[in-house]
């Protein structure tokens, strides 16, 4: 069955962008100074965040290009950890 091509559907190689599920690897904080740092990269767009609401986010998932991606976990240390969103499958 073919999928509709939608936002984030471009995968790895494709011109378009990706949405990635970022969660900091052991420090909270880091993932709480990246969703301030991103709000000035129009490179990145956020796209939800994840977790309690009465404290800040555990999970965030994000709109970008591949390179920016791996820019930004460089930038962190790899404090960060980015996977590929993929869409839920019924079967």
């Amino acid at each position: 069955m073919p999928s509709s091509a939608g936002p984030g559907s471009a995968g790895p190689t494709g011109a378009g962008p990706v949405r990635y599920i970022v969660r900091a690897a052991n420090d909270d904080g880091a993932l709480a100074n990246f969703v301030v740092s991103i709000r000035s990269d129009p490179a990145v767009r956020l796209v939800d965040t994840i977790g309690p609401s009465a404290g800040p986010p555990h999970t965030v998932v994000v709109e970008t290009d591949p390179a920016t991606a791996e820019e930004w976990k460089q930038r962190s240390r790899n404090q960060l950890m980015f996977e590929p969103d993929s869409p839920l499958s019924l079967f």
